[in-house]
């Protein structure tokens, strides 16, 4: 056997390999950095899309209800659509539901209907819903449900015309005395004596959808538990 000592090439396959390795590398590092480009742009869009909740949560919960329960007492369902549609003038394309007055009014446990069980999907059969601008690009569409509204129960004592004193059970949703923001929130005050009637804070679970108008995808939820 005759062994043959020729090294011609060597050099060829070794840049070959080198190449081959740097190419790898490179390729590694491109994925790297699109793949950051690309988390970085769905963040960003996320977190626009969590802003837009969280101001339509902002103006949902510390405006619209509180304007819905002042209107409620002594309004029927067409006054109620003309002056709560009135009251959202200021928001861009509003809309509601007509289960917004049983949601905001009455417990869960008596919506009847098509207002009762509701999906937790704010998108599906909103109460409430408007467009929110962003300072660039489209606009955010803001769906927000009311899902569940808390019932109170207690009991309160009457006296009959004989004067015989009698327990009454009560079921309610909230402070019944909606004739002021501060009788909503302190409770009411009733008879001769200025006797202070507790308040039970209307207590609500809402759901909420931040979604860009523009593309669909960019969206954000939030469930927020708020007492009124």
């Amino acid at each position: 056997m005759r062994i043959l000592n020729n090294d011609k090439g060597i050099a060829l396959v070794t840049s070959l390999m080198f190449t081959m390795i740097s190419l790898v590398i490179c390729m590694a590092l491109l994925h790297m950095v699109i793949s950051g480009a690309r988390t970085s742009g769905a963040y960003k869009r996320y977190k626009t899309s969590l802003d837009a909740s969280y101001g339509g949560t902002e103006i949902v919960t510390k405006d619209l209800i509180g304007k819905a329960l002042k209107i409620l007492p002594s309004a029927t369902a067409d006054e109620f659509s003309t002056s709560f549609l009135s009251a959202m003038g200021g928001l861009s394309t509003p809309s509601f539901s007509a289960c917004l007055q049983m949601r905001t009014n009455i417990s869960s446990k008596e919506w009847t209907g098509a207002c009762a069980n509701p999906t937790s999907n704010p998108k599906s059969a909103p109460d409430i819903t408007f467009n929110l601008n962003a300072e660039t690009g489209s606009q955010y569409k803001i769906y927000t449900k009311i899902v569940d509204t808390r019932e109170w129960r207690f009991t309160s004592i009457s006296t009959t015309s004989a004067g015989v004193p009698v327990l009454i059970n009560n079921k309610i949703a909230g402070n019944t005395d909606r004739s002021s923001t501060e009788a909503l929130v302190k409770g009411a005050t009733a008879g001769s004596n200025n006797v202070k009637v507790p308040h039970y804070p209307y207590v609500y679970k809402i759901e909420i959808q931040g979604e860009g108008t523009a593309n669909p995808a960019e969206k954000a939820n939030i469930s927020a538990v708020y007492a009124y």
